[in-house]
């Protein structure tokens, strides 16, 4: 159960220019980054509440609403596609791809992973 695939990553941002290049936007960084190295491309999704890509296995998901409100996003795609939190997600991919990701913006942002299980 440990070794199950991750189904599903989510980065958590804010809309609107105003935080595009803050701290607050990391998570749309970080799935930005990992669309392109694994050849995907976001799509806006008005049904999911966000912009979403899909890679062999696993979606990624960028709610367009503030990050209070991601839930619904998170919720919406997930019964969707019928992804539940029981299944646990393994951190070492997310933790491989953060390094590449952050240092593009060579600033010290603190990323924290959470980890449904």
């Amino acid at each position: 159960m440990l070794n199950s695939p991750i189904k599903l990553v989510v980065g958590l941002g804010n809309p609107g220019r105003e935080y595009e290049y803050t701290r607050h936007n990391a998570g749309f960084w970080f799935v930005d980054a990992l669309a392109r190295e694994l050849g995907a491309s976001f799509q806006k999704e008005s049904k999911f509440h966000g912009e979403v890509a899909k890679s062999p296995g696993v979606w990624l998901l960028k709610p367009t609403t503030f990050m209070n409100r991601s839930g619904q996003a998170v919720g919406a795609l997930a019964k969707f596609y019928q992804i539940t939190p029981a299944e646990p997600a393994s951190s070492h991919m997310l933790v491989s791809k953060i390094k590449p990701c952050m240092s593009k913006y060579k600033r010290d942002y603190t990323v924290r992973l959470r980890m449904a299980h």
